[in-house]
């Protein structure tokens, strides 16, 4: 409810808008032209009475209260004033309101319609009348209402404004009472019964309502007068009804009186030679010589003119759409009006010919049913049946249902007296449709190919093929419905695992939807560290702490640290052939790490890394362009020494002698490698040199230091 008192409240305001500016004079342009297919525009609201005007008034005789019309429309909310449209700009083509109630937005543009704009238009805004026959009657009352264009220069005052203003407002309300439902096909005025009348919006009060309403009168005469045709005839053919011919001793004959008054308007013709026709005043005579073969058609056609219908619209129609859709006109068009009537003189037949998809066409069954008529039939082996000895008229042909095929229509025929009318059915295989939607673990979904097969419910084999989109859509359209096809993916890519084959089911009408994901094919290594001498470490030494990192092409992923038992597990990778799996620094050949961890500050020789025996090997890779090392000198001497080898530079080694030559206890000492050196990755080689003495004290570097 709050959102219509929104739109209602909107509209009146726009419309004041509108009109304000109209009176200001802002906004004028030249007539709008003649459109053309795809164009664009503005829609232009001009309110009146307007400055200069005789007939001013504020007080709303001009004006409407809020109406509430039939099917849902609305007259927007109450205004003091008579507001009428263009198109293009305020002084441009008149054009008329079809969407009443809805808002007008400033300075939006509309796009062009043609007539095919009715398709579409939805059938729940008038209950009365369908969008073909809105259009046609929104032609016709263009027809014979306002063409030209409004200008902001009209005032009441002058007659010939006054005129033109109150043939535009009673176009505009007739247009009103097609669009809201109180016109019925033959342009009669339907009863609004609860809702308020279309006609209200003027009040009788209106300085222009004696001349609006004599232009009301003569449009809805004029229009009603247009389609009325003789009283014995029918607008359509399956309406039309049959009259006997009677034999008068010379010739046959019927004599008919149009009640209507308007036979003299129309000429007659019939679907058979030697059919003459009579008029005299309101009365019509058929006569023939020969009897007619079966039914005789007599068509009574009078020439009519009607204008072409141009909508502008938004593209939301209804009572809640957002911009108010308006018409004009565009040049005339051909409106003949056609009536119809049958005569007969004797019986006829209905031959029903079947054919199928599948080739199956006996015994199917039929009814056929029309005046006073119904019948069950069956078709025989080709396919095949007739009935005869039917009166001439419409029939109405039903095939019996049966799951396997798509619903027939109903079909109906016209059986014609001495001849026989065929129908054709033919049955086509439910269908439906299977989406496949694909995703990938990398996200690569398209062109992948997939192949369905089995057997329909029709017993008739399926074998197709479809390939995902860049939507990773892939689409079987107008599969023969089934409950077990098999779903494939074809040439799945070597990177992925192959996905397993799926059992699906195709619906009729429907779009089932199956899920395919392709998952990466991945790999993992346990890598086991082992002594190179025994496999084995050896006297105190440890294969535990060993750092290795998992690199794919030159990029560290991820890194591992040996456990107690010198091995560790990776996670899972996506295979490719530049994995490689690296020692990292330090890379220990005889060295071992001390896995205990420091208690404190003071708890030194802990935590770092201990040469036993000459020949153990320490390595680092650093990123720094100062370096320094931290090892132990100890008193319990001999104690073992290390050669220190920057960037492979044997030539210059450097000495860490683990023996101090002091007693009060080891020395935690710090000995500088490469001070403000070049910022790069630098390779640090220790390695324990030879010694004549079997039990000296191990050697224990305590830590590497790095800047950068």
């Amino acid at each position: 409810m709050k959102k219509n008192i929104f739109r209602r409240g909107m509209s009146g305001l726009l419309a004041v808008l509108m009109t304000f500016t109209a009176l200001m004079g802002i906004g004028t342009t030249t007539a709008f032209a003649a459109s053309t297919a795809g164009e664009t525009a503005e829609s232009y609201s001009v309110g009146f009475p307007r400055d200069g005007d005789a007939n001013l008034d504020y007080g709303g005789t001009w004006g409407h209260d809020e109406l509430h019309y039939m099917n849902g429309w609305t007259s927007g909310e109450a205004t003091w004033m008579t507001t009428l449209h263009t198109i293009g700009s305020f002084d441009g083509q008149a054009c008329y309101c079809i969407e009443p109630g809805v808002p007008r937005l400033l300075g939006k543009t509309y796009s062009r319609h043609g007539e095919d704009y009715w398709k579409n238009y939805p059938s729940d805004c008038n209950s009365t009348i369908d969008a073909d026959t809105i259009k046609t009657l929104l032609g016709r009352i263009m027809q014979y209402g306002y063409q030209g264009n409004l200008s902001t220069s009209w005032r009441s005052q002058n007659d010939a404004d006054a005129d033109k203003l109150a043939h535009m407002m009673a176009t505009q309300a007739l247009v009103w009472e097609t669009v809201v439902g109180e016109r019925d096909a033959n342009f009669n005025h339907v009863d609004p019964g609860s809702a308020d009348a279309v006609k209200s919006v003027y009040r009788t009060s209106h300085p222009l309502y004696s001349r609006f309403s004599a232009y009301y009168d003569s449009i809805e005469d004029s229009v009603q007068k247009h389609t009325i045709v003789p009283s014995f005839m029918a607008r359509s053919t399956g309406k039309a009804q049959t009259v006997e011919l009677n034999w008068d001793g010379s010739c046959y004959s019927a004599t008919l009186t149009d009640t209507n008054g308007v036979l003299g308007n129309y000429r007659f013709s019939a679907n058979q030679t030697g059919v003459s026709f009579s008029v005299q005043g309101n009365v019509l005579t058929i006569s023939t010589q020969n009897a007619p073969t079966g039914t005789l058609r007599v068509t009574a056609e009078k020439e009519a003119l009607r204008k072409g219908v141009v909508v502008w619209s938004d593209g939301h129609y209804g009572p809640d759409g957002t911009m108010q859709d308006v018409v004009t006109y565009s040049a005339t068009v051909s409106d003949p009006v056609t009536a119809f009537l049958n005569l007969k003189v004797g019986y006829g037949s209905v031959k029903i010919i079947k054919t199928s998809e599948d080739g199956e066409v006996s015994g199917i069954s039929f009814t056929v049913s029309g005046n006073g008529t119904e019948q069950t039939v069956t078709t025989n082996a080709d396919g095949e049946m007739q009935l005869d000895d039917l009166r001439p008229g419409v029939y109405t042909v039903t095939e019996q249902s049966n799951d396997r095929y798509e619903p027939q229509e109903v079909r109906q025929v016209t059986v014609i007296s001495g001849q026989v009318a065929t129908v054709t059915f033919h049955n086509r295989l439910k269908r439906g449709s299977l989406e496949v939607v694909k995703t990938a673990e990398d996200g690569l979904n398209e062109g992948v190919k997939f192949h369905l097969t089995g057997t329909s419910l029709a017993g008739l084999s399926v074998d197709e093929y479809a390939v995902t989109g860049s939507n990773g859509k892939a689409v079987f359209s107008d599969v023969l419905i089934g409950t077990d096809y098999i779903l494939s993916e074809v040439d799945t890519d070597i990177r992925y695992v192959v996905p397993e084959d799926q059992t699906t089911a195709v619906e009729w009408n429907t779009v089932t939807q199956a899920e395919v994901r392709n998952v990466l094919k991945k790999w993992s290594a346990t890598v086991t560290k082992r002594d190179a001498e025994t496999g084995l470490p050896q006297g105190d030494a440890t294969l535990a702490g060993a750092v290795y990192g998992v690199y794919r092409g030159e990029k560290l992923v991820d890194t591992y640290t040996t456990d107690e038992s010198g091995q560790f597990t990776t996670t899972d990778y996506v295979c490719g052939e530049d994995w490689t799996i690296r020692e990292l620094s330090p890379k220990l050949e005889g060295f071992r790490a001390d896995p205990e961890e420091k208690l404190g500050h003071l708890d030194h020789w802990k935590n770092g890394w201990v040469g036993q025996k000459p020949g153990d090997k320490i390595t680092f890779e650093v990123d720094a362009s100062c370096i320094a090392v931290q090892y132990r000198k100890t008193i319990r001497r001999p104690a073992l020494r290390a050669q220190l080898v920057l960037d492979g530079d044997a030539a210059y080694p450097v000495l860490l002698d683990g023996n101090f030559d002091e007693d009060w206890g080891d020395c935690l000492y710090l000995q500088p490698i490469l001070h403000h050196g070049e910022h790069r990755t630098h390779t640090v080689e220790l390695t324990i040199l030879p010694t004549d003495t079997p039990d000296a004290t191990e050697f224990y570097l305590m830590a590497l230091i790095v800047t950068g």
